[in-house]
């Protein structure tokens, strides 16, 4: 395997000239930059990770932390949306040639023992958080350290620009009126897990929209979930065996509503007919479901690579107008989950 000093001695130049080449540096002259890519190719050299490190005082790698909400002794099933997203941060990464680190943790006290390991030795450059919380202690402690993270999603009070989020609020307000414009009057709400702060955002929406039509919210049409396919199952057989049950649910997101059909169709009931279904984020699963899903598209790849630029710009210390604070607009995919009440 060539070295830094067989490129230097192949361009008959110094190391720390091939040196500056690799970290960009602008004193080097054309014709010599020139000469020692040359070499580069030639040798087929690949600077070692190691030595960036040493060179840079970076990694090269940024880090995404997942914090498990459930109780450790249950298996963990990463949801789909999250895969979609570390695909979208995945693909600009590989642009880049920066590398993507993923860690699943439990919430608790090892969870900020997770993050003071990866920051106090410099595993990363950056981190990308989501699934933020109330008083949330990531934040705190990765503003304390004035080290680069960026959000998927924001908090109401948050008064910074590190952040790109989906108008959730828009997103539930746009499934809700969806149902009320086709006549739904008792309208169920699966919500998310009230720890995540978007739930409180959601929930503005389902509001808005049942306001707006005059609309009472009767709140033994509400359940929490998890995410997951089994709690949203378990929440639509609750609102179902209610004395007077929706005729529609809306959920918090695919896997909710995949499970919430499953229930409707438990009970001998028709989704789409006699109780309409409708999810949130779009899943590639969404359309091949029986009946397909309609549900709240939200542009996840998109975000991703959103996500991983403009962390790399915090990074890099670099200006990060127009990418900062960015709002998503979801989209109503109608499919035939949904319909006239009967």
């Amino acid at each position: 395997m060539p070295t830094i000093r067989d490129v230097a001695r192949y361009a008959n130049v110094s190391v720390g000239t091939v040196s500056n080449v690799l970290n960009g540096s602008q004193l080097v002259k054309d014709e010599t930059r020139q000469r020692v890519l040359e070499a580069i190719e030639a040798l087929q050299f690949h600077p070692t990770a190691a030595a960036r490190t040493l060179s840079t005082q970076r990694t090269n790698l940024i880090g995404m932390i997942r914090t498990e909400l459930r109780p450790q002794n249950q298996r963990i099933e990463i949801d789909p949306m999250v895969l979609d997203l570390i695909e979208g941060i995945t693909a600009a990464a590989i642009e880049s040639s920066i590398g993507l680190t993923f860690w699943t943790i439990p919430v608790g006290r090892k969870e900020m023992d997770v993050y003071k390991r990866v920051v106090n030795s410099r595993q990363v450059d950056g981190l990308i958080l989501f699934a933020l919380r109330e008083n949330d202690p990531r934040l705190a402690f990765l503003n304390e350290q004035e080290f680069p993270f960026v959000t998927f999603g924001r908090l109401d009070r948050q008064d910074t620009d590190n952040w790109i989020d989906l108008d959730s609020t828009y997103g539930i307000e746009l499934a809700t009126r969806h149902l009320i414009e086709l006549g739904h009057r008792r309208i169920g709400y699966i919500a998310p897990p009230s720890e995540q702060f978007l739930a409180r955002q959601r929930w503005q929406g389902f509001v808005n929209a049942m306001n707006a039509a005059n609309l009472p919210i009767d709140h033994q049409l509400v359940q929490e979930g998890d995410f997951s396919e089994k709690s949203g199952q378990a929440a639509a057989t609750l609102l179902l065996e209610r004395a007077q049950p929706p005729t529609a649910i809306v959920c918090n997101n695919d896997r909710m509503a995949f499970g919430a059909m499953r229930a409707v169709q438990a009970h001998g009931l028709v989704v789409g007919q006699d109780v309409s279904v409708i999810g949130f984020d779009d899943l590639p699963t969404a359309r091949y479901t029986h009946p397909p899903l309609t549900t709240i598209s939200q542009p996840i790849h998109e975000i991703g690579s959103a996500l991983f630029n403009l962390l790399v710009r915090y990074i890099n210390r670099d200006a990060v107008a127009g990418l900062a604070g960015t709002l998503f607009k979801p989209e109503l995919v109608v499919r035939q989950s949904t319909g006239f009440p009967p």
